[in-house]
């Protein structure tokens, strides 16, 4: 089905297929009907496998949000017309967490400050948003505690403008984090509920139109948008599942915790040369399960 709108002299289609959603940010929807036929082919392949793309965004929609550059909605010192009271919280988290125990990537230390941990939990939780431990979120899941994203962030020894890979959004902090990095973040969410819920807040409530989010078995990347400069995987698996390797860029980095026994991992980076793949051991760790085709 398509529609079509006139804005003054400009002639703009719009088009839905019923069941794929579809159009990412700036993707010509040329394109974007042909990756959906391609997805809805009778292979099995595909049946397991849709990639649903978080945010149907039509040429007059896209012609008004670039008119302006893309800016953080964390810019001001207020969020949703309260006064930011955690804004010290996080400074200190920032200084005794972080620097104290030698982050000192400057652009990510910005990004740690700028985005407020607290609204990525449930409100009983704001006044332990800024402890240095992982914290509950729905479905099971935990967000990291601060100096483990943070590590991590700094780990990918990411260049702004860099396109990366996130596999399991989570509560979607540390695609928050990436985003006022500079990044250009597609992160991939395997529980439906989780995915919907924080999509809907990174969106509707932050203002992150600029971010990719999909709902898929993780553990097979995302293939579609291969390949990326930075992979960065905040689940803990028995082995780094091939598809993530094939999906790295030549002269990559991709960050994975890896372990044999459950809950139980080494957080591994990877660089990528020349078609192969060098591995480095950065230490013991703890991350919620893998669980896909290429997982557990």
């Amino acid at each position: 089905m398509s529609s079509r709108k006139s804005t003054g002299n400009l002639q703009i289609s719009s088009h839905k297929i019923k069941d794929l959603a579809y159009e990412p940010l700036g993707m010509p929807t040329e394109r974007v009907i042909r990756l959906n036929a391609q997805y809805t082919q009778n292979n099995p392949e595909y049946s397991d496998r849709k990639e649903i793309i978080r945010h149907l965004i039509t040429p007059a929609e896209l012609l008004i949000k670039t008119r302006k550059p893309a800016r953080s909605p964390f810019a001001k010192p207020e969020h949703h017309g309260q006064a930011d009271i955690y804004a010290y919280s996080r400074q200190r988290m920032v200084k005794e967490q972080l620097i104290a125990r030698g982050i000192n990537d400057e652009n990510v230390l910005r990004a740690m400050a700028a985005v407020p941990r607290h609204l990525f939990v449930n409100e009983a939780l704001y006044p332990t948003a800024y402890e240095d431990r992982p914290l509950p979120i729905a479905c099971g899941q935990t967000i990291s505690q601060p100096y483990t994203v943070a590590l991590m962030c700094q780990m990918l020894m990411a260049e702004k403008g860099m396109k990366i890979l996130e596999i399991g959004t989570g509560s979607g902090y540390q695609a928050a984090v990436l985003r006022e990095m500079g990044l250009k973040v597609f992160s991939v969410e395997r529980i439906k509920e989780l995915y919907t819920h924080t999509k809907e807040f990174l969106t509707a409530k932050l203002g992150y139109h600029d971010m990719q989010l999909f709902l898929s078995d993780g553990t097979l990347g995302l293939e579609l948008f291969a390949p990326y400069d930075r992979i960065i995987v905040a689940a803990g698996g028995p082995a780094i599942p091939e598809a993530l390797k094939n999906q790295l860029a030549d002269n990559g980095i991709m960050l994975i915790p890896v372990g044999k026994e459950k809950m139980s991992q080494n957080l591994i980076r990877v660089f990528k040369l020349g078609g192969s793949c060098r591995k480095e051991n950065l230490g013991a760790t703890t991350f919620v399960d893998l669980i896909g085709k290429q997982g557990w």
